[in-house]
């Protein structure tokens, strides 16, 4: 089992790498929630990733691809601790193998579990977020949106796309931390810290893991949002869940409405991951040396 010192170092580099990966990659999250939408209006209706970031900085101005942002301020630093050092825990927990790191079970199973401890907490800080990112948004600020869900909606309301979340995090957790495994094995193993590796490495497993969970995103997206002009559509209230969005997204579009926001999914994911994972690996590197 990892000392607490180890811990500790896993926590403080964990909290910094979402700092960093939330700073650089927010106006992209924002991007991918807009074209996950299902029935945009005609002035929120993207060809493109680069047509999203110039159709909203002409139209909106530039602080829009900001906007909501506060709320995965609050949460990122605490969950991303719990994330690496989750991680780091149930790997060397479950491994049944000296070097870890080739076990691969355990680096599956333990990036599964440490996703969703990492989205138990901020699953309602990412009903907020989206809801503040939607064209329109009927929100003055976060704050105003945490208290007018919870009066309208419920304290429920946080948590209804949290089944979707785990479905999502299962697989991404395992995919990830599988490949990136799988990629570390190809640098040198005497250099203790290789920059160009942990990115690369780290981009390819965020674009992976992404490519295969964006399905199930798309109907998270829904569920968190609850998109008035689909709801108006359906002439529903409410999306009840994951079960209700998958119906949604197939009735509307078919299945290539399960495709909708994936290459901005996959181009958010890619930098994501490589910031997130380098600025770990670098901060465990210099703390430890």
């Amino acid at each position: 089992m990892p000392s607490s010192e180890d811990l500790k170092v896993n926590a403080i580099a964990g909290a910094i790498s979402g700092l960093v990966e939330l700073s650089f990659m927010y106006p992209m999250d924002l991007v991918k929630t807009r074209m996950q939408g299902i029935k945009p209006k005609s002035t929120a209706t993207y060809s493109s990733v680069l047509d999203s970031f110039k159709t909203i900085t002409r139209n909106e101005g530039v602080r829009r691809l900001y906007r909501g942002m506060p709320m995965p301020l609050v949460t990122v630093l605490p969950a991303n601790a719990v994330y690496f050092v989750s991680y780091d825990l149930f790997s060397k927990g479950l491994s049944v193998k000296e070097n870890v790191q080739r076990d691969y079970m355990a680096q599956g199973v333990a990036g599964s579990l440490a996703t969703i401890a990492r989205t138990t907490l901020i699953n309602p800080a990412e009903v907020v977020k989206q809801r503040m990112q939607m064209y329109k948004s009927p929100y003055r600020s976060s704050l105003h949106c945490l208290q007018t869900v919870f009066q309208k909606e419920g304290l429920w309301a946080f948590y209804r796309s949290y089944p979707a979340q785990v479905a999502i995090d299962i697989p991404f957790g395992a995919i990830y931390f599988v490949v990136y495994s799988l990629c570390q094995k190809m640098r040198d193993a005497n250099d203790p810290f290789n920059a160009v590796a942990h990115c690369v490495c780290g981009a390819v497993s965020g674009g992976a893991a992404a490519a295969v969970t964006a399905p199930i995103d798309v109907c998270r997206t829904l569920v968190n949002t609850q998109e008035s002009a689909t709801l108006v559509f359906l002439d529903k209230s409410r999306i009840k869940g994951l079960t209700h969005a998958f119906f949604v997204v197939y009735r509307v579009h078919g299945l290539k409405g399960f495709k909708r926001g994936l290459a901005a999914r996959i181009v958010y994911y890619m930098p994501s991951a490589g910031f997130s994972i380098l600025t770990y690996e670098f901060m465990k590197y210099s703390m430890v040396d």
